[in-house]
């Protein structure tokens, strides 16, 4: 949150270019781009209810750590498996050249860290409540696994200010920042051990979010253009699916970071 805010600070001071603006002229054009990200997750507390194999469970599981999982990159992500890795993706348009607006999916992905050592309230999948407030569980595959790997997909709406601040005939280079807001449409694998639950392995609306990123984009000629990002933001799920029961489900508020590298083009 620092780093962002130092950013923003300083696009504050960035509106001097030094070319002419019209140079790298992009007003009433779309643009596409294509790109990686790596994920970065606050601790967070996870909520687990349903119906199990030895009774009704409603319990959580308090300060969990999770982490992502992007794929070593190979050639042949790119086609036909290109949602392998941890990609964003977006399509947009140039309202004016310092004005845009994209619309466009982050495909992060979260996996719940193994061999941790949480607090748990509630009643836990034994069945058995929790009457120690400060009881402590182990996250063993033995006890739990909780991954949204196809993925913590992010769907949303942005809007982005850009302030560039060197050209030439070839290059230009702009700072970018702004925000974007919309919905969390993971594929969850949940797995308790015991439970006999069915696996549900169908994406679903589980909840909604808000994000904040800063930026450089690097136009190179005047069609494609490198952007690299820095994004901050929260997702808030009360849907979550963990299995083929509807009564059954967890939430969660992810406070996630995501550094961005992609490549654009305008036409």
């Amino acid at each position: 949150m620092r780093a962002i805010s130092l950013l923003l600070l300083f696009f504050s001071f960035s509106n001097i270019v030094f070319a002419d603006e019209d140079t790298f002229s992009h007003a009433g054009k779309w643009f596409f781009m294509w790109g990686y990200n790596r994920g970065y997750y606050k601790n967070s507390d996870i909520s687990m209810h349903g119906t199990g194999a030895n009774g009704p469970y409603d319990y959580t599981l308090h300060d969990t750590n999770a982490h992502d999982a992007q794929s070593e990159f190979q050639f042949q992500f790119i086609f036909p498996n290109a949602t392998i890795p941890q990609t964003n993706a977006r399509i947009g348009y140039y309202l004016d050249d310092t004005h845009r607006l994209n619309f466009g999916v982050d495909h992060m992905k979260y996996v719940v860290t193994q061999d941790q050592t949480v607090q748990k309230t509630g009643t836990d999948p034994s069945g058995v409540p929790i009457v120690n407030s400060s009881a402590n569980q182990t996250i063993t595959p033995a006890y739990l696994e909780y991954e949204h790997t196809d993925g913590l997909n992010y769907i949303s709406l942005g809007y982005e200010m850009l302030y560039p601040f060197w050209q030439n005939s070839t290059f230009n280079l702009s700072f970018v920042h702004g925000p974007d807001a919309g919905i969390v449409y993971p594929k969850t694998n949940v797995t308790m051990a015991g439970q006999g639950q069915l696996r549900h392995d169908d994406f679903n609306v589980a909840g909604y979010g808000a994000a904040y990123k800063v930026g450089i984009i690097a136009d190179i000629g005047h069609n494609w253009f490198l952007q690299l990002d820095l994004k901050e933001g929260i997702l808030n799920m009360p849907w979550i699916r963990i299995d083929n029961n509807p009564n059954d489900g967890a939430s969660q508020k992810i406070q996630f970071f995501e550094s961005i590298l992609a490549l654009g083009y305008v036409f």
